[in-house]
């Protein structure tokens, strides 16, 4: 029994170290230049041990994606732990999720290059759909968080929107990842993209989606 335990420990160690590996590998040169080869080595493993975990490189890339989210979302959008969180306003509860979003970017800028990276390693390979759900889960997991923030809001008229909180969430959602992670892909491609830093342009448009759902 102590054995089985054991092999169980390593075996969970050494896949956390190629998850590990293919994060810094994936954000610093990016998925579809980053070799199996490559992670191996950096993960202190072979190649083919590495496949007696993951089936493709695809396969591996996913759950990246799914550690790396699960990273972000423990270190910068758990609001359970945030002190006067259930007491704030609707409206202050929305700008608490959405500047938080503002630090990621902040601090893990590498992290929507890898989201831009993803989106296009995932079109271009054609991976299935089945096989991003726990993936799309984790997306999702933020989703309450802000719906439940707008109907707050709502509620105690300290937002005021025509749509649902559903289409407004997705809109939301949609509009800053895509702006943050354009910005973070190639945001320094043009002289003009240096007229306002990324950052800065990234606090203007939270500004701006906030003042626009206030009462």
């Amino acid at each position: 029994m102590k054995e089985s335990q054991a092999r169980i420990r390593s075996s969970r160690y050494r896949s956390q170290k190629i998850i590990a590996a293919a994060m810094e590998l994936f954000c610093e040169k990016g998925i579809e230049q980053t070799s199996v080869d490559e992670i191996a080595a950096r993960a202190g493993v072979g190649s083919a041990t590495i496949y007696r975990y993951y089936d493709t490189k695809a396969g591996l890339a996913v759950e990246a994606g799914v550690a790396y989210w699960r990273k972000i979302d423990s270190e910068y959008l758990d609001v359970n732990g945030v002190a006067g969180y259930p007491d704030m306003t609707g409206l202050e509860q929305l700008q608490y999720i959405l500047n938080a979003l503002v630090r990621i970017f902040e601090h893990e800028e590498a992290f929507f290059k890898y989201l831009q990276e993803f989106d296009v390693f995932i079109f271009q390979n054609r991976v299935a759909k089945e096989k991003l759900t726990e993936y799309e889960a984790c997306i999702m997991s933020l989703k309450p968080r802000v719906t439940d923030a707008l109907e707050k809001g709502l509620n105690d008229r300290t937002l005021s929107f025509e749509w649902t909180p559903d289409e407004v969430c997705y809109s939301l959602a949609h509009t800053l990842f895509g702006l943050m992670k354009r910005l973070a892909w190639n945001g320094s491609m043009l002289n003009l993209d240096l007229k306002v830093s990324l950052l800065l342009q990234v606090k203007i448009a939270v500004q701006l989606m906030i003042d626009g759902l206030k009462a």
